[in-house]
């Protein structure tokens, strides 16, 4: 499948193609229709000098189309240079969105290993919590639970110390 690019310029190509065939057509042609009007060469001269002003017409079009094409290819760079512009400032939002997306993927995992830390520190404060409680237990095992579970509370208090204020409003 052809590009629409290569499209346009294969039918732009075409155009040319048909366009200078029909214009060196009309001129063989004119040859011609001059040569059978007038078999004379002072006269074929004198016919020839009546197109002069056909010329400088056809030449003074080749030029107005020649500054047209001028503009209009100026007003298409300018459109261009807008697009890049334009693209350029989406790729910058794009940028920075990724970048903020990424800073929170960060405090999300900060706060995911945080939570972690804390149940399973809670978990094991259960444990202890069981072993203080039951009563088969000698006091200097449940003593030793009271001690272990004391400095895991500590350990959860000086966690949750270290969260700024601002961690705990999000």
């Amino acid at each position: 499948m052809k590009h629409p690019r290569n499209q346009e310029q294969s039918k732009n190509q075409s155009y040319l193609i048909v366009l200078v065939t029909s214009v060196i057509g009309l001129w063989i042609g004119s040859a011609f229709i001059i040569m059978s009007i007038s078999p004379a060469w002072g006269e074929r001269g004198t016919i020839g000098d009546m197109f002069g002003a056909v010329n400088a017409l056809f030449s003074g079009l080749a030029f107005a189309a020649l500054i047209y094409t001028i503009i209009l290819q100026r007003e298409e760079i300018k459109l261009n240079r807008l697009e890049i512009e334009n693209n350029r400032k989406e790729l910058k939002k794009a940028t920075t969105a990724q970048q903020l997306s990424q800073q929170a993927l960060k405090e999300q995992a900060k706060q995911t290993e945080l939570t972690a830390k804390i149940n399973a520190i809670s978990t094991v404060i259960g444990y202890y919590n069981n072993q203080i409680g039951n009563a088969n237990n000698s006091n200097e095992l449940i003593e030793k639970a009271r001690q272990k579970r004391k400095i895991l509370i500590q350990n959860i208090d000086s966690l949750i110390e270290g969260l700024n204020d601002s961690d705990i409003d999000d």
